[in-house]
């Protein structure tokens, strides 16, 4: 190739690149700030970010930008397979809408990036950039409560048309029953667990690529205002680990004095409504254990009566309905209801899809390590569009280096051997 043709190459693949971020970039402004908003289809509305995903990912299919990997087709594949003998055996009870989302939400999977050179970087930018955003109108959502009521809302509920808003959410959540004051929520976050869950992951991608900056202080600062254990979960499985791992010596202290700092001011920001969300696991009807226990119950309540349950699952959307049936709230973890619905031979197939698209070429397992933790402990993972996001932006479409080309140590896992900046 001369060099005017290889001019025009590099042209071309720079172009194709900067479609890339774009797209990836815009489906992930969707599931943050549009994250609220839906059509009116169905029972519980289609989300716009979904919308906007797939409409990025056929942009890119058209330029291109696109390829198949065999090994994840084929397991799609055998899961449509799996999932569509399920719906034909509770034929006239399973809901095909369900099997239709879940079938759109887990095809783009099978794709990988033909060049990602930079994608994972720009993606991070622009994910910290917009959580900063969240937490700031998270913090004065907070603060103001106390100093002039309540001018930044919870809700967009009389801002904009019901008929445009996600049904089923806890915007406007109490501190405690009959307070008059409201964890945070970011303002365009769905809940307040939701707020927690970004800014956990906005802690743990800072300190990946960024190492203690001021950012982090005003990530501290906000997870604290949604009262949430969501994302208190997913930093307690990893931030140990990740800060020796980094050597990040400063980073913990600066963590143990913001701790102290916390305890000794806990009466001013409700520390205990804080602390007692730990005593909610063993307490029937509580979040936390409607979040991580219950799930448990109904599957032994319902599904290991007859074998045929067992092995092909009620049907995709039976969870809602039998969760009706009990006496107790309960939530749905991606485990509980994959196996309540598609049974132990949808699950067989699935889990080892989902994991293979999550770990195999990942840029950085810390951050494949913290959205599996995040998947299985937020609760209604399965078919939750925007964590979605997360994973096709971090995890399965960009393309980790040749093996030739990597050194021994995990370079997309060290902020001084692969910055973003």
């Amino acid at each position: 190739m001369d060099g005017a043709g290889l001019h025009q190459g590099l042209s071309a693949d720079e172009g194709e690149a900067a479609v890339v971020r774009r797209c990836l970039i815009t489906a992930l402004f969707a599931s943050i700030f549009l994250q609220r908003f839906a059509l009116p289809i169905g029972d519980d509305g289609l989300a716009i970010n979904l919308l906007v995903t797939v409409f990025a990912l056929m942009v890119m299919a058209v330029r291109g930008a696109i390829t198949l990997d065999p090994v994840r087709t084929v397991l799609f594949f055998l899961l449509a397979a799996a999932a569509s003998l399920s719906t034909a055996i509770n034929a006239g009870f399973a809901s095909v809408p369900s099997l239709a989302l879940f079938l759109l939400i887990y095809a783009p999977f099978i794709l990988s990036l033909r060049n990602s050179e930079g994608v994972f970087e720009a993606c991070v930018r622009a994910f910290q950039a917009m959580v900063l955003v969240c937490a700031l109108f998270g913090i004065l959502q907070f603060v103001t409560q106390f100093v002039i009521g309540n001018p930044i809302p919870f809700s967009f509920k009389g801002i904009v048309p019901d008929w445009l808003l996600l049904p089923g959410f806890h915007t406007a959540n109490p501190l405690s029953w009959n307070s008059p004051y409201f964890k945070s929520n970011g303002f365009f976050l769905v809940e307040p667990s939701t707020f927690s869950q970004y800014l956990a992951m906005a802690v743990i991608l800072e300190l990946l690529y960024f190492g203690v900056t001021w950012r982090l202080l005003v990530f501290g600062l906000a997870l604290p205002t949604s009262y949430s254990g969501t994302g208190l979960v997913l930093l307690l499985f990893i931030l140990p680990w990740l800060l020796l791992h980094l050597r990040a010596y400063g980073a913990i202290a600066g963590g143990l004095v913001l701790l102290v700092v916390a305890l000794v001011t806990g009466s001013l920001w409700n520390l205990d409504a804080l602390l007692s969300r730990v005593n909610e696991f063993g307490s029937e009807g509580s979040s936390a254990n409607a979040r991580f226990i219950a799930g448990a119950w109904v599957v032994g309540a319902f599904l290991l009566d007859s074998a045929k349950d067992v092995i092909f699952g009620f049907g995709p959307g039976a969870y809602p309905q039998y969760v009706k049936l009990v006496p107790y709230e309960a939530h749905d973890p991606a485990w509980v209801k994959m196996v309540f619905e598609y049974g132990l031979l949808g699950s067989a197939v699935f889990w080892p899809f989902f994991l293979i698209s999550l770990f195999r070429g990942v840029p950085s397992r810390w951050v494949a390590w913290s959205v599996l933790i995040g998947y299985l402990t937020f609760g209604g993972m399965l078919l939750d569009p925007r964590l979605h996001v997360w994973i096709l932006i971090f995890c399965v479409l960009p393309k980790r280096p040749s093996a030739a080309s990597v050194q021994a140590r995990d370079d997309w896992t060290s902020p001084l051997m692969r910055p973003v900046s």
